[in-house]
């Protein structure tokens, strides 16, 4: 369990005994005053703590996180990401200041963005081969699929990163046109929406990304990289433009993947959303966020196969691919992306 998330309204995360405990209310049969301890995690199987809602940390938990180079992370109940504390890293001044470089020499910026747009058109492309593989007779999805091939050579030939910005957002426009093929249960998916995402499909496509969008992120960090210095995503106050550059190698091959399972399986199910009074879309509702968080853990350490025939979890990759990174962004070597095989 590299990841603990903390659901349950008005919990509590305390330290005790070298172990961390997730209470909440008082136990029965206890002396007055004693908390109902709900789960125990020994610190050495942790990477990161998730609160979530109305969830509390003691200043104990919390000097233990960082002491142990755990981080802390607290979104709000409907999933908006609101703040991170990470633990202090060895920060190394020469790394930020070739990531600087990097991202201000517009040659080396666009190489890098062409790499990581075309991986994400490749990606893309494994996933909708894995659907076509599954159910016949898609029109439809073949029409998408040549249209990505030729999406995917232009990408590879621009000179510019605004017409591959351009090209990028042609392609995910007829990816998420087809999505629909691979949800097969209750939840279906009929398009794209984000602010506010009107359906069950896309409130979890846009919290999905936002968890791994925030777990990239404490990674570039820890390798002491800036996450807010992109060369896809231009710099925006609060936003953590580099992880969001990295996210799109993963957003189809790990995210989209994880929801069309948790749909089609029906870990997820209607009943675990309601309406969000804050911007009028939809939200997963306690007992859909339990379901949610326990799927999603499991599948981070969940073994996917790379089309050069290595086996790794999501997690792991991510660790690797902000390693190499580091190193292209150093000049060591040529930034090689993640590539899914279907």
């Amino acid at each position: 369990m590299p990841a603990l998330y903390v659901t349950e309204p008005g919990a509590t995360v305390r330290f005790s005994g070298n172990v961390l405990h997730v209470t909440a209310g008082h136990a029965t049969g206890e002396k007055p005053g004693t908390p109902h301890v709900l789960l125990k995690v020994e610190p050495h199987r942790l990477e990161l703590v998730a609160l979530v809602g109305r969830v509390h940390i003691t200043v104990e938990a919390l000097h233990l996180c960082l002491e142990q180079g755990i981080g802390v992370v607290w979104f709000s109940w409907n999933g908006r990401f609101l703040g991170r504390m990470v633990p202090e890293t060895a920060r190394s001044g020469d790394l930020r200041l070739a990531q600087y470089r990097a991202i201000e020499n517009p040659a080396m910026a666009l190489s890098l963005a062409r790499v990581v747009i075309e991986a994400k058109c490749a990606n893309a492309m494994a996933v909708l081969r894995t659907i076509q593989s599954n159910q016949s007779g898609l029109e439809d999805l073949g029409m998408v699929l040549r249209d990505l091939t030729g999406q995917s050579e232009r990408i590879r030939a621009c000179e510019s990163l605004e017409v591959l910005l351009g090209h990028e957002g042609s392609a995910a426009g007829h990816y998420f046109s087809v999505l629909g093929h691979g949800f097969r249960g209750e939840i279906g998916f009929s398009g794209r929406q984000r602010r506010p995402p009107p359906d069950p499909a896309n409130a979890l496509l846009s919290f999905g990304y936002v968890l791994l969008g925030n777990c990239i992120a404490g990674h570039l960090e820890a390798r002491g990289l800036d996450p807010a210095l992109g060369f896809i995503h231009a710099p925006r106050p609060g936003r953590a433009s580099l992880a969001l550059d990295l996210l799109e190698e993963f957003r189809h091959a790990v995210v989209d993947r994880f929801v069309m399972r948790l749909c089609n399986l029906r870990m997820i199910q209607p009943r675990m959303f309601e309406s969000d009074t804050e911007d009028g879309g939809v939200r997963l509702t306690r007992e859909g966020l339990k379901a949610f968080f326990h799927a999603w853990g499991a599948y981070l350490e969940r073994p996917m196969r790379e089309t050069e025939g290595e086996t790794h979890s999501p997690m792991a990759l991510i660790r690797r691919q902000v390693n190499r990174l580091a190193m292209a962004m150093r000049g060591a070597e040529t930034y090689q992306p993640f590539l899914i095989r279907d």
